[in-house]
């Protein structure tokens, strides 16, 4: 496939055109991202800060590069009193394992870990992944996430029992996929409330072809993770009610090599050297979205992560080819490893 030759976007996937120069679409739509300034973080950090409360505000690690820096800066640059939480995904790297255990321990910062019960997790994965396999389709590949879906009622639980008023989130405006709206009929300039409903929409619409997602025992959960997919939808809005979201790198500007520099060289945290990325690596099934999007697109998120950080000038197109050849090779080990551990044993990877 012909690709874009301001970015790496391929032509013909998930509504990419290209012009007649050779630009795909998203590159002449492109509005750099606006940040709030570091001064209305502030501004709002001063607001939360309280000697009635043992906490100022709270957030989500992963053992991911953007959630170490949120906190590393919180605690460190803003001298916030953090409560840190995570969610014991079963398929979380050992790598950022042991990032969390470093960073909790190098800040001192009060650590809470929660897990889902009744092995929900597992079993919903395994049942979209057998159901996706048997007829793949990209507009389906987010349903594997439904596990890490349902975690925001816990989150906010935690929340509540701390008195905390504020959860502090660090997901970077890079990494928000853009081909997922299309690939469910969504605009990219639909705002955020027509945007999750036309999503919720357009996944049931997917899923009534492929009705191995609707099995009865898995419907309260699949409802559940739509209802709380993330800070901002229903279910989260009613619950977190009195509760404050705030996302870190909506304020401070995201930069790659500044984020990866300090937490290194400050939290000694570190990325599994068998791989190439030092994105997303630490659930484990990010490997196999990436796998189910190379197949049915002929691209990854990474393509759309990378072709995004060339608009904003952050890497050179030629940086983000060399990048791209190396992290779409895809660790079959380690996907073949999630298939093991959920008794998945009928599924061949190579084509």
């Amino acid at each position: 496939m012909p690709l874009c030759r301001q970015c790496i976007l391929p032509a013909g996937s998930a509504g990419i055109t290209l012009d007649a120069e050779g630009i795909c679409n998203q590159c002449r739509s492109y509005r750099p991202i606006e940040c709030h300034g570091e001064d209305a973080l502030v501004r709002i950090l001063d607001s939360l800060r309280s000697g009635q409360h043992r906490y100022d505000c709270m957030v989500n690690i992963s053992g991911g590069r953007d959630s170490a820096y949120t906190l590393l800066a919180l605690v460190k640059d803003y001298g916030m009193k953090v409560l840190a939480v995570n969610y014991a995904n079963p398929f979380t790297d050992p790598q950022a394992t042991k990032n969390i255990e470093k960073m909790v321990r190098m800040l001192k910062v009060d650590f809470a870990q929660f897990k889902l019960k009744r092995r929900i997790h597992e079993r919903i994965l395994k049942n979209n992944i057998t159901a996706w396999f048997k007829n793949p389709s990209p507009a389906m590949v987010p349903s594997i996430c439904i596990g890490c879906k349902i975690i925001w009622p816990d989150m906010l639980s935690i929340a509540r029992k701390n008195a905390i008023k504020c959860i502090v989130n660090g997901g970077n405006p890079y990494e928000y996929t853009s081909f997922k709206k299309e690939l469910l009929g969504v605009s990219q300039q639909a705002d955020l409330k027509s945007t999750y409903l036309r999503n919720v929409a357009g996944l049931l619409k997917e899923a009534l072809k492929n009705i191995a997602y609707l099995k009865p025992q898995f419907l309260f959960t699949t409802a559940k993770g739509y209802l709380f997919a993330n800070p901002y939808t229903l279910g989260s809005a009613l619950l977190g009610r009195n509760i404050r979201f705030l996302d870190f790198f909506h304020y401070v500007p995201w930069e790659e090599k500044r984020v990866l520099t300090r937490i290194q060289n400050e939290l000694g945290w570190d990325y599994p050297r068998n791989l190439s990325s030092t994105w997303r690596f630490d659930c484990q099934i990010a490997h196999l979205k990436d796998l189910m999007y190379s197949r049915t697109l002929g691209m990854t998120e990474k393509d759309d992560f990378y072709s995004k950080l060339i608009r904003a000038g952050q890497i050179s197109r030629e940086e983000a080819l060399v990048r791209i050849e190396k992290e779409n090779a895809l660790p079959l080990d380690v996907i073949y490893g999630l298939f093991s551990k959920l008794g998945i044993d009928n599924v061949k990877l190579e084509h």
